[in-house]
């Protein structure tokens, strides 16, 4: 897989260069992933739990998504007004896990209701404690759901990286203490390079134990202008969501993501240590309504994916829920789904998921695009099967058809090949869920879904050239056999 190149209004058939003879590193199995706050492990309001082994439209929901990664923590799981989940909530929600077949980021409470930044160590008793009852239990029943623990979330609070280093170990040494073979990912941060550098240092090259750096990342900020109106939600001033939906299909979009990665990358040279983020979707504060729950998330966050995987990164876990956030409780605008009646209504964003986890498995290939080109374009390999990702994100006023030719370095093994398009309802960026369909057909709220990959006209396979028609504001799987 290659970073797409310039995005801009190409002129006539687009040639997409892939190069099958070397593949590169193979897309990690568990890379599709989603994040949650930890209260929503408690019951809920009729004593029931959302995650439960027993709650099969989420089972069938996270399988028909392709999500094989589950990260719990967010804001909750440091807040002192929100209960730490008990024995319980923890077994429902590993249950739920193993029913699920995903690996589990499970996140520990690291914050005291007392921490003001600068506090001794030693007022993490309590929660080392709670840490190791909750790691005994994982070690006795559910290793195999365990991917590795996190402490805290986004540690901002602690002035200085001493007191926070004692804190996080204190925790650290207590899991091991009942878990002897337990992991560790961290620091659960926003973009920290001199933060992510020191926890590599001290326990990532020397005990082995934090295996990978957890980073959060909503590349285009906040979801409005003035956050700092928090404890007075009704006054919150969101930013325009026409010319929020543009920004994320801009290609301005890989600068930003460009200087996360050489922060996180700089942290882990030379190391064993793995990166991924545990914690990411496109606005913070819950999401920007008309943009982040708009058909533009689906379209970006195939991109978002990609571009990600073809920089090494172990996975995304996109944070959703119906509401986000610990003690000021937001309804969620970036959700991959939402509870609705006796099942969960799929936003966009699940459809970009779900077009990525058709598409991006096995091993990444190089793609070259012309620089000239309106299309992002991606590519893997799977035993013998090539599948290409494209994404036109041409869109509104005069944006038109994009003829393309996919052109192998191998010979086809037939002229079959088949694709499958993500399209909206008028090829509107702005359009929400209803308007949304992949494969011709919508994700249901039972999680079932019945897309249809559709078989392209023989005279359009040539030896080793594909040629597919790309609407406007669309994106596309095209799979073929090589030699």
């Amino acid at each position: 897989m290659l970073v797409p190149l310039a995005l801009a209004m190409a002129a006539g058939p687009v040639t997409v260069s892939v190069n099958a003879r070397r593949p590169g590193a193979e897309v990690s199995r568990t890379f599709l992933g989603l994040s949650y706050e930890t209260s929503l492990m408690l019951p809920g309001a009729h004593g029931v739990h959302y995650f439960r082994p027993g709650n099969k439209p989420l089972v069938a929901m996270f399988k028909t998504l392709g999500v094989r990664s589950l990260r719990i923590g967010g804001a909750s799981v440091d807040s002192p007004k929100i209960p730490k989940p008990d024995s319980q909530d923890i077994n429902d929600f590993l249950q739920f896990a193993r029913a699920s077949g995903v690996k589990v980021v499970y996140s520990v409470r690291l914050r005291e209701s007392t921490d003001s930044g600068d506090l001794p160590p030693s007022t993490s008793a309590s929660n080392a404690k709670y840490a190791a009852k909750v790691a005994r239990l994982i070690h006795r029943h559910y290793t195999d759901v365990l991917g590795c623990f996190a402490i805290g979330n986004e540690p901002y609070y602690f002035k200085r990286y001493a007191v926070y280093s004692a804190k996080w170990k204190a925790i650290h040494d207590a899991i091991l203490a009942v878990y002897p073979g337990a992991k560790f990912c961290g620091p659960d941060q926003n973009p920290a390079p001199e933060l992510d550098k020191q926890m590599v240092r001290e326990f990532g090259n020397a005990s082995g134990r934090l295996v990978i750096i957890d980073q959060h990342s909503y590349p285009f900020g906040c979801a409005y202008k003035n956050p700092q109106a928090r404890n007075d939600i009704s006054k919150l001033v969101p930013y325009n969501a026409a010319k929020a939906r543009d920004r994320m299909l801009s290609p301005q979009a890989y600068n930003i993501y460009g200087r996360i990665y050489r922060g996180i990358e700089s942290a882990i040279a030379g190391t064993s240590v793995a990166y991924r983020l545990t914690e990411s979707n496109s606005f913070w504060f819950s999401g920007l309504k008309g943009a982040s729950d708009s058909y533009a998330s689906a379209l970006w966050s195939v991109d978002y994916l990609y571009w990600w995987a073809s920089h090494g990164a172990r996975g995304i876990n996109f944070h959703t829920g119906d509401r986000t956030g610990g003690q000021l409780s937001m309804p969620c605008r970036y959700a991959a789904f939402v509870s609705s009646g006796d099942g969960y209504q799929a936003h966009p964003l699940a459809y970009g998921m779900k077009l990525f986890d058709l598409g991006g498995h096995g091993r990444e290939l190089a793609v070259a695009v012309p620089s000239a080109a309106n299309l992002a374009a991606y590519a893997t390999l799977d035993g013998k099967i090539v599948s290409v990702t494209l994404i036109n994100k041409a869109h509104g006023f005069g944006a038109g058809k994009q003829a393309v030719r996919i052109r192998m370095d191998v010979p086809l093994a037939s002229s079959n090949a088949q694709v499958i398009f993500l399209r909206a309802r008028n090829n509107d960026v702005g359009d929400g869920f209803a308007g949304v369909t992949l494969g011709g057909a919508q994700i249901e709220k039972d999680g079932g879904w019945n897309g249809q990959w559709q078989p392209l006209p023989p005279s359009d396979v040539h030896h080793n050239t594909i040629s597919v028609t790309m609407p406007p504001a669309s994106a596309a799987v095209v799979k073929a056999a090589i030699r």
